[in-house]
């Protein structure tokens, strides 16, 4: 990874703080198309409205005005007060500067060296987590309903089969039937779902992906993971570990970078050695792992090396 200079982190740091919630809204624009690119983000960031930034500034800063619906989702106008902090100086030097363009400009500049240094060469692969999470729910949604998928993300997600709810120090009512909710998968958050909820914005609800462990697929992730490889070849145990979340060929694929029909030949082989399993889930087929691969996956591997699986 490379490094960041000291001024771009405090800036990262000052937009987004460890300890307060709140993000501004314009720092997580929306994808505007599948597998948005670090271009497109840093050009969204930039053209957001000055008056869209300033709007949500005066949400979440001391010393700039105080919007009437804000304060009204509070229990009281001072405890809205006493929730919001007060702007890093660095932000106010920005405005200062160049009011909110400037900030916006320099807000993207640091993200997207951010990215540079430590998202892009892991892009491919969180991009196909991405997709694999995505393939995921929707097929919950075609076999098992709507409310299986919203069941997958979490208990704090609340859904009466009317309406979306979630805790928050404040209570907000979005009514905004005809835009939907926007349901977007991150690889870089865990915990409570995020949301964002701001005109002119569709409602968005952000929520971690499953199988980011993905991302450290070339770890040791439990036991010895060469002499696993040298058991069943690299390939194969790869595959192995990636089905410590059930996936199909598809999600294999878009994970490994592998045609369907190498990950179908080697989930054969994984099949007939007694390491995986498997289950039709609507149109396709869905693999985990047995009691004998889980072993292979704990490092349970003395007994196994007298008994290796065919393949």
């Amino acid at each position: 990874m490379a490094r960041l200079d000291g001024w771009t982190l405090d800036l990262l740091h000052a937009l987004v703080p460890l300890d307060h919630r709140y993000v501004a809204d314009f720092l997580t624009p929306h994808p505007q198309r599948p597998r948005e690119s670090r271009d497109g983000m840093v050009e969204a960031i930039v053209a957001t409205p000055e008056e869209e930034i300033a709007y949500q500034l005066d949400f979440a800063f001391d010393g700039r005005p105080v919007h009437p619906e804000f304060a009204a989702g509070f229990e009281s106008e001072q405890h809205y007060l006493g929730w919001r902090r007060r702007p890093p100086q660095l932000i106010q030097d920005l405005l200062a500067a160049g009011g909110e363009r400037a900030l916006a400009y320099e807000a993207a500049a640091a993200v997207g060296r951010f990215f540079d240094a430590a998202i892009a060469e892991e892009w491919t692969l969180a991009s196909a987590v991405l997709d694999a999470d995505i393939a995921y729910r929707a097929d919950l949604i075609a076999n098992h309903g709507l409310s299986a998928m919203l069941d997958s993300l979490g208990a704090d997600l609340g859904w009466d089969g009317h309406q979306l709810s979630l805790p928050r120090p404040f209570e907000a009512i979005v009514d905004w039937a005809d835009d939907g909710v926007l349901f977007i998968p991150c690889t870089a958050h865990a915990g409570a779902l995020l949301y964002a909820a701001e005109r002119p914005r569709t409602p968005a609800l952000t929520y971690a992906a499953r199988g980011i462990a993905a991302l450290w697929s070339g770890r040791p992730q439990g036991g010895d993971s060469a002499a696993v490889g040298q058991l069943i070849g690299s390939t194969r145990a790869t595959i192995l570990r990636q089905l410590a979340d059930p996936r199909s060929t598809k999600d294999l694929s878009r994970l490994l970078g592998h045609s369907p029909g190498t990950i179908s030949y080697h989930l054969g082989a994984l099949k007939r050695g007694g390491l995986v399993t498997s289950r039709r889930s609507g149109r396709g087929v869905i693999y985990r792992p047995t009691a004998l691969g889980d072993a292979f996956l704990s490092g349970e591997l003395p007994a196994l090396e007298r008994h290796p699986p065919h393949t």
